[in-house]
């Protein structure tokens, strides 16, 4: 008898599957967005695009993306880690991410590339990874219910919130579940296991970089919303920042929920155009933000991602035998770091 596990697998895992999914909801969103469009709002949006808030929202946007690899870089407590490394590996684990049937390989790009090809340590790797998941869904689900709380206007959110809610809930439960799983005699055979449930153990008691790595969460979070205010403030917009913050949290959130094309088209439009005229922002002004948002967030870690691959491509060090310098060898004073 087929248990629901396999069923899910089978039918929800298959790349062909959710790729058919992922088309049927993208024409059926794209279909409810157009159907009652001005054309000639739309088309004013653009007419009058604003290039310089236009490069300075992606300015914004790459700042956070800094930010987010130093995070990262922090949450290390044994190897030492360059930042430009951990920035250009993020990049291109979000990149393909972006562009696969799956949307679940991020992470596992990540951790091959940062294991294989840079000899960082696998459960600390894997440790590491976890964590700054866990701080994203938290981080994510506060943001939200302070903004439905105090901002009734935003009803809309809702969904959002509870999904992730849920999600933060189930992330955190997981750190302290996978701890104790590594840790039961019967299961110290799965030496990644064992060892990451170490790591952990050993990262959940730092609380010095816990806590600075969770206000790092917070400040790149409100960095994204700060892209994407200055983009609607340039497109003649009037959201505050909490919103834009709000918004890009709710739109990722929901192409994180939902089968999608890849790079999230035509779902990460469609929420962020209803989240928009839910607020009484016109249609075309919201699709106009919406598609020119989904560039800024999406684009250059696709771009990263195919020049990195086409760079080793093209000298051959994309090799497992052409591997970096072991990172023992690093220099541990290239970014400061708190201790514990």
């Amino acid at each position: 008898m087929k248990t629901a596990a396999g069923i899910f697998r089978k039918f929800f895992l298959q790349p062909k599957l959710r790729m058919c999914l992922a088309l049927a909801l993208g024409t059926a969103i794209g279909i409810a967005m157009l159907r009652d469009m001005e054309w000639g709002s739309l088309s004013g949006a653009f007419r009058d695009f604003p290039l310089r808030y236009g490069l300075l929202s992606v300015s914004v946007f790459s700042v956070a993306t800094a930010m987010r690899a130093y995070r990262w870089q922090v949450l290390f407590i044994g190897d030492k880690v360059p930042l430009h490394r951990l920035l250009l590996v993020q990049n291109v684990g979000i990149g393909l991410n972006s562009v696969s049937p799956l949307r679940i390989i991020s992470e596992a790009t990540q951790f091959l590339m940062l294991t294989l090809r840079y000899r960082v340590r696998g459960e600390e790797v894997a440790a590491t990874l976890g964590i700054q998941r866990v701080l994203d869904f938290v981080i994510a689900a506060v943001l939200l219910s302070v903004g439905l709380m105090f901002l009734p206007s935003l009803k809309g959110f809702t969904p959002y919130v509870i999904s992730a809610i849920l999600i933060a809930v189930v992330s955190v439960l997981a750190v302290p579940a996978v701890i104790w799983f590594g840790s039961r005699p019967g299961l110290t055979h799965l030496q990644l296991l064992a060892s990451t449930s170490s790591s952990l153990r050993g990262l959940t008691r730092a609380r010095v970089r816990l806590s600075w790595s969770f206000m790092l969460t917070l400040c790149y979070w409100i960095l994204l919303g700060l892209s994407a205010w200055v983009l609607a403030y340039g497109m003649d917009i009037d959201i505050s920042l909490l919103v834009a913050t709000l918004l890009v949290i709710g739109a990722l959130t929901f192409v994180t929920l939902v089968p999608s094309l890849p790079a999230s088209v035509g779902t990460f439009e469609f929420a962020v155009f209803y989240l928009l005229t839910t607020i009484g922002v016109d249609d075309g002004k919201a699709l106009g933000f919406a598609l020119v948002i989904h560039a800024i967030l999406f684009i250059p870690p696709i771009l990263i991602a195919i020049m990195v691959f086409a760079t080793w491509a093209i000298t051959g060090k994309g090799k497992p035998t052409q591997l970096a310098p072991n990172l023992a060898t690093a220099d541990p004073s290239q970014s400061p770091i708190p201790s514990d």
